[in-house]
């Protein structure tokens, strides 16, 4: 039987076709690992707000501000701009250390003959808190010169010349609750001779703007 024989270069393009399959895959490209990006730290918080417990603080109001009244479940919108506190004893405001400022807090002042003494006293610490002197002239207390309707309460308006404040002289308004015992609004408003700011007028509407607190 005659055998066959491959030629040379058939054989040689066979071993070559074998060595390609045989041989192992190219490396595949590796991809770089992501870079991580630096990030910027989240911003601060914002500081709580003040208490304004003290006029200190330097509170402003603003024409939405509602100032607790002491001891009370009113609130009282103060001038615009002035600077307030709501104290633990009384509730102040003022457009300068020396300037127009006002004071009030809901105070007992029993029933009785103490009344109108239990009212003097307390109207002295409120008038001790701006730094008011009050005039020698006491007030009577069952005859105000005006009354008005303010949060449900006949409030009693007196008018009183020669307070003291600092240097500057100049008169008083005296509010509170008119005819009543026990437990009651009280308040004052000081406005120096020289104040042309109209702080009287200012000071009005911030007694007529008295109302009880929402909840």
């Amino acid at each position: 039987m005659f055998l066959r024989r491959w030629p040379p270069l058939a054989l040689s393009a066979a071993a070559a076709l074998a060595a390609a399959c045989s041989a192992p895959p190219p490396p595949q490209p590796v991809t770089p690992a992501p870079v991580a990006t630096p990030t910027s730290p989240p911003p601060p918080a914002p500081p709580p707000p003040k208490p304004c417990k003290a006029l200190d603080e330097g509170c402003q109001a603003e024409d939405s501000t509602r100032a607790k009244i002491a001891g009370s479940t009113l609130v009282i919108t103060p001038a615009k701009g002035w600077t307030y506190a709501q104290g633990e004893s009384a509730t102040l405001a003022q457009a300068a250390d020396d300037g127009p400022a006002l004071a009030t807090a809901q105070v007992d002042v029993g029933e009785g003959k103490q009344a109108a003494e239990k009212r003097d006293a307390a109207l002295a610490a409120l008038a001790q808190e701006l730094d008011v002197t009050l005039p020698k002239k006491k007030v009577n207390w069952k005859r105000p010169d005006d009354t008005k309707e303010i949060a449900g309460k006949k409030l009693g308006l007196w008018q009183r010349e020669g307070a003291m404040r600092g240097e500057r002289k100049g008169p008083l308004l005296i509010f509170a609750d008119a005819g009543e015992d026990g437990e009651i609004v009280l308040g004052l408003g000081f406005v120096p001779d020289d104040d042309d700011s109209g702080a009287d007028a200012t000071i009005l509407q911030s007694i007529e703007s008295i109302s009880v607190a929402e909840e």
